[in-house]
């Protein structure tokens, strides 16, 4: 079982363009900038979550979501 950690939503630099490159398996928005292909599934970029409130994290990590939410103020149950 994968335990996510701040890797899973941090966004990484194209190493050849320098541009943040969006997660791996995620659809983006039409108009936002995907950079850059070449690394998109690799090692370099293993950014899977949009940021550390991506509640599709519970489908890898469904103990460390949960501890999320417990936690946080913007995903919790009283949001």
């Amino acid at each position: 079982m994968m335990v996510c950690t701040e890797r899973c939503w941090t966004g990484t630099p194209c190493p050849d363009h320098g541009d943040t490159m969006t997660p791996f398996g995620r659809s983006a928005p039409i108009d936002m900038w995907q950079c850059c292909e070449n690394y998109a599934k690799s090692a370099i970029n293993p950014r899977h979550l949009w940021d550390e409130h991506d509640s599709t994290r519970y489908y890898h990590d469904l103990v460390g979501w949960a501890e999320h939410e417990d936690s946080c103020e913007l995903c919790g149950p009283d949001a």
